[in-house]
């Protein structure tokens, strides 16, 4: 799966145990705690583990995403790994209003981290010049799929002279013929680049002045229960973009329940438009947009996961002590 991976890992400190005899592995590493993640996909084999070591505190930590999960049949594992672990950790405050809609209410020790989010190392100083302060038009930049941008929207932005860039290599052979057709019927303004590693994430990102994320439109009229996915998500590029200091664009869903969109507007480092000439005042209007990236610059390192470790120490400590009493 595009957002799954397996060993070896790029990165020290991890030791991988045989699949075959994994219990005889775990009991001569005896280990404080199992930490459980992330999505959809590891729901049976994490379910499997845990009831095999009931003696041993469990932290679950999931965001890919509840829906998905029970359209592919594992919803009862799911509520099963929630209701039984020592430490739930949710994406957001969103999501773990809307699980606790579902799952017996009692007191459970719980924590908010996004499981998506990128080391510090990638938050680097090596801005790059702003392009707009070459050619005095707008850049914007869209890191992953275009969701919610059609012909329509681009044909708009080419009217109010508003550059669209984008990097996209998971999912591009599907929209191949599509963007190829952007890139000729808009020349120069809409720009299809390759791949760029998560080391350049501030070098290259940060010469555009904002960044796009998912442009979904919400249905759920602020009802919980009617919740899809878009509303709950926190979509991985918002890090990436957090990297590059990029303040962020989205969709207005005044009315309804988003969980980006309660993020972005709660710390001021984004925008929401009705329509792309709403947008395009709000991208040259440069009293807003350098409030927005001061902002961007007072909270982009909240993004990072190194932020959030000593957090998540203390949780596991407070599990571990809590089975042990």
């Amino acid at each position: 799966m595009s957002f799954s991976t397996v060993g070896p890992l790029p990165f020290g400190n991890v030791e991988d145990i045989p699949h075959d005899n994994w219990e005889e592995a775990v009991a001569s590493i005896r280990p404080d705690i199992v930490y459980g993640l992330l999505n959809w996909g590891a729901i049976g084999w994490v379910y499997d583990v845990v009831r095999r070591l009931p003696d041993i505190p469990f932290a679950w930590h999931y965001k890919e995403g509840p829906q998905l999960a029970v359209s592919m049949g594992n919803w009862q594992e799911l509520a099963w790994l929630y209701r039984h672990a020592s430490l739930r950790i949710f994406l957001n405050d969103t999501v773990r209003q809307w699980f606790e809609l579902f799952l017996p209410s009692k007191p459970v020790l719980t924590m908010i981290m996004d499981g998506d989010m990128p080391k510090k190392d990638y938050f680097k100083d090596t801005f790059s010049p702003k392009l707009s302060e070459a050619d005095g038009e707008v850049h914007t930049v869209c890191a992953g799929r275009l969701i919610g941008i059609r012909e329509t929207s681009v044909k708009a932005l080419v009217r109010n002279r508003i550059h669209l860039h984008l990097y996209l290599e998971n999912f591009f052979a599907a929209k191949e013929k599509l963007f190829a057709y952007f890139a000729e019927a808009y020349s120069g303004y809409f720009h299809i680049h390759s791949h760029c590693s998560p080391d350049r994430w501030t070098e290259e990102f940060s010469k555009y002045d904002a960044a796009w994320l998912h442009c979904i439109r919400s249905a759920n009229y602020g009802d919980l229960y009617d919740a899809s996915w878009d509303d709950l998500n926190i979509p991985a590029r918002l890090s990436t973009y957090m990297a590059a200091a990029l303040p962020v664009i989205q969709y207005d869903n005044t009315g309804h329940i988003v969980a980006v969109e309660r993020c972005v507007r709660n710390l001021g480092i984004g925008m929401q438009f009705h329509d792309i000439d709403h947008l395009s005042d709000m991208l040259h209007d440069k009293i807003l947009m350098a409030g927005l990236q001061a902002n961007v610059m007072r909270h982009r390192m909240s993004f990072c996961f190194d932020r959030h470790v000593p957090e998540l120490i203390d949780k596991f400590r407070i599990a571990i002590k809590e089975r042990q009493s």
